[in-house]
C-alpha cells in the first residue's frame, strides 16, 4: 500500500465516523429537565423503544439526531458527545409558534444596540432575581 492509500483510508475514517453519544450525559440531560423516556421520546419524535436503547448505549444515533437531541433537552451536542462537561446549550431554538412573547423579544432584541442590549440585559437580570 501507498502512502497516498493510507492517506485516503484515514481521511475516508474521519469523514464516516459517527460522533459517539454518552449514555449517562443523555440521561442526564433528561432527567435535567424532569421528564421521563417516554416524554423525551414523544419530544423527540422517535418510538420509545429507540429513545431507551440510546440511553442504555445500544443504538448509536447519527450526527442529526443528537443535534436535535441537544436542542430538545436544552443542552449541546458536545456535551450528549463528552466533548465538553458543560451541559449548557450552545444554542437556542425559538419558534414563534411555541413562544410568541420570547420570540418577539429575541427578533426585536436583534436590532438594539450595545447599549440597549446592556439595558435588556441587566432589566433581565433584576427580573431573574426576583423568581
Amino acid at each position: 500500500m501507498y502512502v497516498n492509500d493510507y492517506l485516503y483510508t484515514y481521511i475516508k475514517e474521519i469523514y464516516t465516523m459517527q460522533p459517539r453519544l454518552i449514555p449517562e450525559n443523555l440521561k442526564k440531560a433528561r432527567e435535567s429537565l424532569g421528564i421521563t423516556r417516554l416524554e423525551a421520546s414523544r419530544k423527540m419524535n422517535i418510538p420509545q423503544s429507540s429513545y431507551v436503547r440510546y440511553e442504555l448505549g445500544t443504538r448509536k444515533p447519527t450526527h442529526a439526531t443528537i443535534i436535535q437531541m441537544a436542542q430538545i433537552l436544552g443542552t449541546s451536542a458536545d456535551y450528549l458527545i463528552g466533548k465538553t462537561k458543560n451541559s449548557t446549550p450552545d444554542s437556542v431554538t425559538i419558534k414563534k409558534g411555541d413562544t410568541p412573547l420570547i420570540f418577539e423579544i429575541v427578533n426585536g432584541a436583534n436590532k438594539f444596540d450595545e447599549k440597549q442590549l446592556d439595558r435588556l440585559y441587566k432589566y433581565y437580570k433584576e427580573l431573574a432575581k426576583e423568581k
